[in-house]
């Protein structure tokens, strides 16, 4: 029995955070790599007015109206008409760059700095997209689950730069985080093959085992998955 494990795994570079992307996943998997970029870009920019949404309701004008406005820029690079394109994007990233130097306490800088190490890791800019992500870490309960997807963000920048344990260190932290407990199942199947990967058996079967006994929805699609590694696991312990 094989189980076949992509370092570039697409899922790795969607957006975790928006529960309607999560509603989105099904379709995105059956797009090619560029489809896949293509749609990422659309719904984070959806994403990110849902969020301009939250941050105008708090009050933070003068922050609401520079978030506001870098979303219109991400959306102008995102679209395939009339002013997208690099000159859009590079407007945008310095856009979300100004919303986190100048409310730097703010739920708003958090979320920019989120969406600015979205753009970087898709850009495979990774170093970059990791100062970002750190930067939108944040326990400040206004910034709600964002504060702690970035988690999951800097697990995708460290995977891809090679560094496996560093990736499963902050999938172990994402595991642990209330705030992602939608996500879960999803976030344990991750940590189970880097632990696999990394030979870290014990670990692996633990999180095995706890997607197999999650009663959530959401488990569903990750149980059979985790059955499986099971038995891998313990074959090779046979061997």
């Amino acid at each position: 029995m094989e189980i076949k494990y992509s370092k570039k795994k697409e899922e790795l570079r969607k957006d975790p955070v928006m529960d309607f992307i999560i509603r989105a996943k099904e379709f995105l998997e059956g797009q090619g790599s560029l489809a896949m970029g293509v749609a990422v870009a659309a719904v984070l920019v959806l994403g990110g007015f849902m969020i301009y949404n939250s941050v105008k309701k708090s009050g933070e004008q003068k922050a609401q109206e520079a978030f506001g406005k870098a979303l219109i820029a991400y959306e102008a690079a995102s679209s395939n008409g009339p002013g997208g394109g690099a000159a859009s994007l590079d407007k945008a990233v310095e856009a979300f760059k100004t919303v986190v130097d100048n409310n730097k306490s703010a739920p708003s800088a958090v979320y920019s700095a989120y969406m600015l190490g979205h753009i970087f890791l898709r850009q495979q800019r990774y170093d970059e997209a990791i100062t970002w992500f750190n930067a939108a870490l944040s326990k400040n309960a206004q910034t709600g689950f964002v504060g702690a997807s970035a988690l999951e963000g800097l697990a995708a920048c460290y995977e891809a730069k090679g560094n496996l344990q560093e990736s499963l260190n902050y999938l172990k932290k994402a595991v642990t985080d209330d705030r992602l407990k939608y996500r879960g199942p999803e976030l344990c199947w991750k940590a189970a093959l880097l632990s696999k990967d990394l030979h870290g058996f014990g670990d692996a079967k633990d999180f095995c085992r706890k997607i197999i006994a999650d009663t959530v929805s959401a488990a569903a699609a990750y149980k059979q998955k985790a059955e499986n590694l099971l038995v891998e696991i313990n074959i090779v312990g046979k061997s």
